[in-house]
C-alpha cells in the first residue's frame, strides 16, 4: 500500500498502471482530456473493460466525451440523485494480479498538474485485498449500469451547455475567464464584498451635485434609445450623445452638456467619423444589446461581432461606452480614466485587456458583487443609480 500525495507520483502511477495491465475497471466523478496520461489512456484504449465518468455540474470536459462517442465501453452518468463523485481506478490482469487507484483525484489534468490530491495505491497482496477488490468491481458495475454511451448528438448538445456553464463554473472557483487575475479570492476583494450602502457612500463621494448631473446623462441615454428601434435611427447629435462625443444636443435636451460622464471619447478619430457618417453596423451590434431583461454573453458576442467588422482591433473604450449607455445596469466603460483604479481594485492585471477579459474579468466580477446582487436603494435617487450600477463604478473608479 502506498499514500500518494504528489501530483508527478499520481501521474508516474497512471502511466505505469496503464501500460502494465490489461483491463481497466473506473468510476470516476469528472475527466478532462489534454495531458499526458489522458495520451496514455488513448494509446491503450483497447484495454478499457468498463468505465463510468460523471457530468455532473459540467464539470468533464467535451474532449474527453467526444473521443469515447459511440464507445460501448465508456458511459457516462446524465441525472444522478445526489452527486456522482467516485474516484476508482482498478487495474487487473486477473483477480490475483491487480493494483487500485483510489482517493480525492478525478481523471483530470487538474488532478494531475495543480490539485492538492491523496491517494491511495493498493494491490492485491494487501491485508483484505479480496474483500477490496470484489467490492471495487461491484461499485464500478453497478456505476456502469447507470450510465449511457454518448452518441454524436449527445456530445453536441452537452457541449452546447458547457460553453454557457463555463463562466459561472469558474467564477464559483473565484477565477474569471484567463488567468491575468492576481489570485486574490474574491471574498479578500474589497470591491466585491462592498455592501451597497458602502458602494453608495463612495459613489457619492463625488459630491450630490455631480451624482445628479450623472443620473441625468443616463436618463437622457435611456430616453434616446427608448424613442427608436434602431440606433442608426437617431440624429447626429443623438448619435454623439450615446457615444460620448462632443455634441450640441443641449441646444434641446436639459442637460446633454456632460455628454462626457462614463467615457469621453473626444480623441477617437476613427469611431468619431462612423458615428458621423451613421455607420449602419455600429447600430446593428447595438441592436444585439436588449433594452431590458438580461444580457447574455452570446448577445454581447454578437455585439462585437458586428463593431468588430468597421472597428477590427481592441477598441475597448469607444465599444464600451455605447454598451455602458445602452444598458448601464450591465456594462461600465473601460476608458483611460477609470481603467487602472477599476484593475486595481478588482485584483486584475490591466495589461492585454481585450474584449474577453473584459467581460469574464470585469463584467463577471460585477455581477459577483455584493453590492451589485443586493442593491438596496433607500431614496429616489438611490433607486436611479441601482439601475446603472455598474455604469456608476465609474464613480469610484474616474480619476481625472
Amino acid at each position: 500500500m502506498k499514500l500518494l500525495i504528489k501530483q508527478s507520483d499520481l501521474t508516474k502511477e497512471f502511466k505505469r498502471l496503464i501500460k502494465q495491465y490489461s483491463n481497466f475497471h473506473w468510476a470516476t466523478a469528472w475527466a478532462s482530456a489534454g495531458n499526458e496520461v489522458f495520451g496514455e489512456l488513448i494509446e491503450n484504449r483497447y484495454k478499457i473493460h468498463n468505465i463510468t465518468v460523471g457530468i455532473h455540474f459540467y464539470q468533464t470536459h467535451p474532449d474527453f466525451i467526444k473521443e469515447f462517442i459511440d464507445d460501448e465501453n465508456v458511459r457516462f452518468i446524465e441525472q444522478p440523485k445526489g452527486t456522482f463523485h467516485p474516484k476508482v481506478y482498478l487495474f487487473t490482469n486477473d483477480e490475483n494480479y491487480w493494483e487500485l487507484i483510489i482517493g480525492s483525484a478525478n481523471f483530470t489534468a487538474s488532478a494531475f498538474t495543480k490539485n492538492t490530491e491523496v491517494c491511495i495505491l493498493m494491490n492485491a497482496k494487501d491485508i483484505n485485498s479480496k474483500e477490496v477488490y470484489e467490492s471495487t468491481l461491484e461499485i464500478i458495475r453497478s456505476s456502469f449500469e447507470l450510465g449511457k454511451t454518448f452518441t454524436e448528438s449527445d456530445w453536441e448538445n452537452y457541449r452546447k451547455i458547457w460553453d454557457i456553464q463555463q463562466p459561472k463554473i469558474q467564477s464559483l472557483s473565484g477565477q474569471y475567464g484567463s488567468t491575468k487575475g492576481m489570485s486574490i479570492p474574491s471574498h479578500k476583494i474589497e470591491l466585491q464584498i462592498k455592501s451597497w450602502d458602502e458602494f453608495m457612500d463612495d459613489v457619492f463621494g463625488e459630491g450630490k451635485s455631480i451624482i445628479e448631473r450623472r443620473i441625468r446623462v443616463i436618463e437622457i441615454a435611456k430616453e434616446l434609445f427608448q424613442k427608436v428601434r434602431h440606433f442608426k435611427e437617431l440624429d447626429k447629435s443623438e448619435r454623439k450623445f450615446i457615444a460620448g462625443l462632443p455634441t450640441d444636443l443641449e441646444r434641446t435636451i436639459p442637460g446633454a452638456k456632460d455628454w462626457a460622464f462614463f467615457g469621453s471619447m473626444r480623441g477617437a478619430g476613427k469611431f468619431s467619423k462612423l458615428i458621423n457618417d451613421n455607420n449602419e453596423l455600429i447600430s446593428f451590434a447595438l441592436d444585439e444589446i436588449p433594452l431590458d431583461g438580461p444580457v447574455t454573453k452570446t448577445n454581447y458576442d454578437c455585439f462585437l461581432d458586428h463593431f468588430k467588422m468597421v472597428l477590427p482591433g481592441n477598441y475597448l473604450a469607444t465599444s464600451t461606452r455605447l454598451l455602458a449607455m445602452k444598458r448601464p445596469d450591465v456594462f461600465i466603460c473601460y476608458d483611460n480614466k477609470n481603467k487602472d483604479a477599476l484593475c486595481r481594485d478588482f485584483g486584475i492585471i490591466r495589461n492585454d485587456m481585450d474584449h474577453e477579459r473584459y467581460w469574464n474579468e470585469i463584467i463577471l466580477r460585477i455581477m459577483d458583487s455584493e453590492w451589485y446582487q443586493k442593491p438596496d436603494p433607500k431614496d429616489e435617487m438611490e433607486r436611479k443609480i441601482s439601475m446603472a450600477r455598474s455604469a456608476f463604478l465609474d464613480s469610484l473608479c474616474y480619476n481625472a
